[in-house]
């Protein structure tokens, strides 16, 4: 049995919680908000321990492994004291908003005995598994050009409300995605942002970026969050690369179905339930990740390799400021 906690109860911590529930082997016996009555609610409703912090959920040792699904800007110190403390840590992404933090949480993270693993879920999504080993297989041949996009609604934007930028909220899900399915690295970065604003007037709508690969080919990146709130589904994700004997093409608007009643939809079913219990990438992921607490299987995705997603993300905002094109430097 391992035992679980949850620090940060907002959507996404909520829709791991409502996962781990349901997945043998795991019982929950911790919440944690900065907001305490939240953490007071949730777990009086599921029948655990709750706390106002990360620090005092720690310091009680009722966990074996936690997620920790705060606000971006404040992952960095919450991963430090959970991995310090031998709990195996599931970070969501970015799993930190500059590359110092980053790559401090590289550090800890590979001189711990711990479990570490960034919430990257693309890399659980059947499409995107798919697309991975097909080019890693030669099928497409050397990646010459391509693009990838992710966008949201104005919705998104509002709950973040000026929080973060939206290459890092949205970016950093197809900049992952890139460099894993291409198996190489962004070495340089062009990128323009939209004069139009969020509702809140700190960030920018959409944000678009020429990448440049290792191997030489070149994708083009795209992340918004200005789609209306009538939009037909709430997310649009595409990925298309063309390599010099074949294409692999991604497209999650639609899912190969509509629905129509009071107006057009495109439903998501990977993220229903089964028989009254969770599916979909997300569960994939945090089922990985405990499968890699267990010892039943590698770690799926590092904090190197997410570290480096952020690189990728800082130097694309560099980029929109200079103009210039910017190079990405990697660790040594």
């Amino acid at each position: 049995m391992v035992r679980v906690g949850v620090i940060g109860l907002g959507a996404i911590g909520r829709e791991h919680l409502d996962i781990y529930r349901n997945i043998p082997g795991v019982e929950v016996t911790a919440v944690a908000d900065f907001v305490r009555h939240v953490a007071d609610d949730v777990a009086a409703e599921i029948g655990c321990a709750a706390f106002s912090s990360a620090t005092e959920l720690l310091e009680a040792g009722v966990v074996d492994a936690v997620t920790l699904s705060t606000p971006d800007h404040l992952h960095h110190d919450d991963a430090v004291k959970i991995m310090q403390a031998d709990v195996h840590l599931l970070l969501e992404k970015p799993i930190a908003t500059s590359v110092e933090e980053s790559d401090n949480l590289v550090r800890v993270a590979e001189e711990s005995n711990v479990i570490a693993m960034p919430g990257h879920t693309l890399r659980f999504a059947n499409q995107y598994i798919t697309a991975k080993n097909l080019v890693s297989s030669g099928s497409i041949g050397s990646v010459i050009h391509g693009n990838v996009r992710c966008n949201n609604k104005v919705g998104v934007a509002r709950r973040v409300n000026g929080r973060t930028s939206v290459t890092f909220f949205l970016g950093i899900h197809d900049i992952d995605a890139l460099t894993w399915i291409a198996g190489e690295r962004v070495v340089a970065v062009q990128a323009f942002e939209s004069e139009q604003r969020t509702p809140d007037g700190g960030q920018a709508v959409a944000v678009t970026g020429n990448l440049r690969l290792a191997g030489g080919g070149v994708v083009a990146l795209e992340a918004a969050w200005g789609l209306p709130e009538e939009y037909p589904t709430d997310i649009d994700a595409r990925l298309r690369l063309i390599g010099n004997s074949g294409e692999v093409r991604i497209d999650v608007h639609d899912f190969g179905m509509s629905s129509y009643s009071s107006r057009l939809t495109y439903p998501v079913p990977a993220g229903g339930s089964v028989y009254g219990a969770p599916q979909g990438m997300l569960y994939e992921e945090l089922n990985a990740f405990l499968r890699a607490v267990r010892g039943e299987i590698e770690i799926p995705v590092t904090m190197r390799e997410a570290a480096d997603a952020v690189r990728v993300a800082t130097t694309i905002d560099k980029a929109i400021i200079s103009g210039n094109t910017e190079q990405v430097v990697y660790a040594s």
